[in-house]
């Protein structure tokens, strides 16, 4: 009996095996960069980034003079960025606080603009289905920069309302999703430019990144932070990978990409060319 047993054990374990590894999560180890600006030059002028990770979890993304270090707290949500720029004193840093149930509380950035060493510091507030967000700088007498109101439903971000001192709408915007994707921004009051998206039907590996940094709360999170961390955008919370960035005025300017995947769907590489022709990027990602 204990020999049959050893046997079925034998044919069982290597399924076991197998389960664990489909069931695994996808990690990133590093994305290589190569950004070129033809806007000068015939040449271009060449920017390489390269983005490290640990575990999953993003560690460090260095230029040529500028390293970005990332911290964690004891439950794996982003806790500080700090920005170094090689050979000066040069520093940026950013702290991120969170309530007990893991909402975005206080977004505090210090940095340096010009011969100012500024202070900004956001608070996010929970009111239901509101979240109210205000802005204030060190250098700034009115105190108040921004008064924002983001409507969340379903668990996403709908509309987002801007306000001036006097409490009067200067800007609104609502986001359309289509398949958990960010399809577009509608420009209803202020800004009116529309900018419409596209996806690919693959796993995006935005979403990857903005999740580990975040956690469940990533979808509300990222837009919020995206209009004050260039490092992410609103879009990166899509389920698929973004492939055209589409606005309805030439004031901004049209953005294509182009993906390989490997065998779990997600992209190994991504060429992407602005629609003037002037900037090409090329992205390769690498996992464990």
């Amino acid at each position: 009996m204990k020999t049959y047993f050893i046997a079925i054990m034998m044919m069982v374990f290597p399924c076991i095996l197998h389960s664990q590894d489909q069931n695994a999560p996808v990690r990133l180890k590093q994305i290589n960069i190569v950004k070129t600006n033809y806007q000068n030059s015939k040449d271009g002028e060449i920017v390489n980034k390269t983005v490290v990770f640990k575990d999953g979890k993003l560690q460090t993304i260095t230029t040529s003079d500028v390293v970005q270090h990332f911290f964690y707290n004891p439950k794996g949500l982003l806790d500080k960025t700090v920005k170094d720029k090689v050979g000066s004193e040069w520093k940026e840093v950013v702290n991120y606080s969170y309530d007990a149930d893991n909402n975005i509380t206080k977004f505090i950035k210090k940095y340096q603009e010009g011969n100012d060493y500024i202070t900004k510091t956001v608070t996010f507030g929970y009111e239901g289905a509101r979240v109210k967000v205000i802005t204030k700088k060190s250098t700034n007498h009115q105190n108040v920069v921004d008064d924002v109101e983001y409507i969340v439903e379903n668990g996403i971000i709908v509309r987002r309302t801007t306000r001036d001192r006097n409490k009067a709408i200067i800007g609104k915007i609502e986001y359309v999703y289509i398949n958990d994707n960010v399809a577009k921004h509608k420009g209803l009051v202020g800004d009116k430019i529309s900018r419409t998206y596209t996806f690919d039907d693959k796993k995006s590996v935005d979403q990857l990144i903005v999740q580990s940094l975040f956690g469940d709360n990533y979808k509300v999170i990222v837009p919020m932070i995206s209009y004050h961390e260039e490092e992410f955008s609103f879009e990166a919370i899509s389920y698929n990978n973004e492939m055209n960035f589409s606005p309805s005025s030439t004031v901004l300017v049209g953005v294509s990409r182009k993906y390989k995947y490997n065998k779990l769907n997600f992209p190994i590489s991504c060429s992407q060319i602005e629609e003037n022709g002037i900037v090409k990027t090329e992205k390769t990602f690498i996992y464990e």
